[in-house]
């Protein structure tokens, strides 16, 4: 898994302002009570913040995650649904 390296950055790495998500894909887990999420950004020459936040049906939140500083370019997550009575579907933003 590529990671960040300020000695040698990536091909192409970018500032900040400028890491866009090159991938983002949810995988629901059968009992509705968490998620995998999949994330792949563009190489970046310094290590992002990421915020994903997971809202139900009624657009309330029911699970969020902060990774400060970020230093991998493809990460995996899961994400754990609350309260377990929280009906879908679900959106993911990020």
């Amino acid at each position: 898994m590529p990671r960040f390296n300020p000695l040698h950055p990536a091909e192409g790495a970018v500032p900040p302002e400028q890491v866009r998500f090159v991938d983002l894909h949810v995988e629901p887990w059968g009992d509705n009570s968490k998620v995998r999420v999949h994330i792949r950004l563009t190489p970046f020459t310094k290590p992002p913040n990421l915020i994903a936040t997971l809202t139900d049906a009624a657009d309330h939140e029911v699970a969020s995650i902060l990774i400060v500083e970020n230093i991998d370019f493809d990460l995996v997550f899961t994400m754990h649904i609350r309260p377990v009575d929280a009906q879908g579907p679900f959106e993911l933003s990020a």
